[in-house]
């Protein structure tokens, strides 16, 4: 029987989805890029070295923080706001210090998933918990 949390089912499926996304920006075939060199995932998304680092790390915290509620609730609440600053960071400044790039498509994608982690992080931990029947 699945006892996990919906919150924790929310930071499983990003940190899935966040560590996918990781490993295929490395695979060249894809447009990935392995190097700093910036490269263009799927003909959409610039990516470059950091970015996929960055991607990995979140996917794995995700995959981690799915194992325990309030971890859960931390992953969800610390990537939300994040991404929603990276998203807010991106309008103004496409590749900031030239390490990673998340201007163009990445804005919208980054303020969609920082307001949806944000949301379970946030309105989870103010859900008053139901008792046992």
């Amino acid at each position: 029987m699945n006892n996990r949390s919906m919150v924790q089912t929310v930071a499983l499926a990003f940190g899935a989805i966040y560590l996918a996304v990781a490993i295929l920006g490395l695979l060249p075939f894809l447009g990935g890029s392995y190097t700093q060199s910036i490269n263009s995932l799927l003909g959409i998304f610039q990516i470059n070295l950091a970015h996929n680092l960055v991607h990995g790390i979140i996917g794995i915290a995700g995959l981690v923080a799915a194992g325990s509620l309030a971890r859960s609730r931390m992953f969800c609440q610390v990537f939300g706001v994040v991404l929603l600053a990276l998203g807010v960071v991106g309008i103004f400044l496409n590749n900031p210090l030239g390490l990673v790039p998340i201007g163009g498509v990445d804005i919208g994608l980054h303020l969609v998933t920082g307001a949806v982690l944000a949301y379970f992080g946030f309105a989870a931990a103010a859900e008053p918990r139901r008792a046992a029947a």
